[in-house]
């Protein structure tokens, strides 16, 4: 079950660009592994090591350079997660230590996929993008906060107040640390007691498949 997220203060990595996509978070080469977990190390394998192999981290890639080396929150562009549907990227991301992405747009198979794994999708405009990913570059020590009751982030304690956008659902889900399974697991009670109900109304639906509760 994913950890909630309700409120979180962290680094974030600026990586303002559009069609950030699955090949670049998690290179087919590191997508060998059988394990759900332990993706860590492949996030951005293709840019982060001179090698290519994770044994030389190159200098010269964010990621690689403190405080970004800490980042919870990334900052990016439009149709973040483009690219294949394959789920590793967002077990790279969250394995690495990845809470919150705040991109311009997403994919909508790789927004699904971080919402399964725990990962908050949050959308913000392009000119806060651009505002927010300035604001890291001059100070990125100072971190963001990201509030998701409210429906709002800043940078630093007293920034500028932005808004996020996020399914209503989606966002129950990632509060509550449930999954969608998780939530229709709670209700089958209830759905319970509706299929008796509708089954002693009317005792011809018992033929149709309503004879009895069904595990979900």
């Amino acid at each position: 079950m994913p950890n909630p997220i309700t409120r979180l203060h962290a680094v974030a990595l600026p990586l303002l660009r559009d069609n950030l996509d699955t090949d670049e978070l998690i290179p087919v080469s590191e997508n060998t592994r059988s394990s759900m977990s332990g993706w860590g190390d492949g996030l951005f394998a293709g840019r982060r090591y001179l090698d290519g192999a994770g044994h030389t981290p190159d200098p010269g890639f964010i990621l690689n350079q403190a405080p970004y080396d800490r980042a919870e929150i990334i900052v990016s562009g439009g149709n973040f997660g483009c690219g294949s549907s394959r789920e590793s990227a967002a077990w790279a991301l969250r394995d690495y230590g990845f809470k919150v992405v705040l991109a311009i747009s997403f994919n909508e198979t790789f927004k699904r996929n971080c919402i399964i794994n725990g990962l908050a999708p949050l959308a913000i405009s392009r000119d806060d993008a651009e505002r927010l990913a300035a604001n890291i570059g001059r100070d990125p020590q100072t971190g963001v906060f990201v509030d998701l009751e409210s429906g709002t982030l800043r940078h630093g304690e007293h920034g500028t107040e932005m808004k996020f956008q996020l399914d209503p659902f989606y966002g129950a889900l990632l509060m509550s640390g449930r999954t969608e399974d998780d939530m229709l697991g709670a209700l089958q009670p209830d759905i319970d007691r509706r299929r008796e109900a509708l089954v002693g109304a009317e005792p011809w639906l018992r033929s149709g498949g309503l004879a009895g509760p069904q595990s979900l």
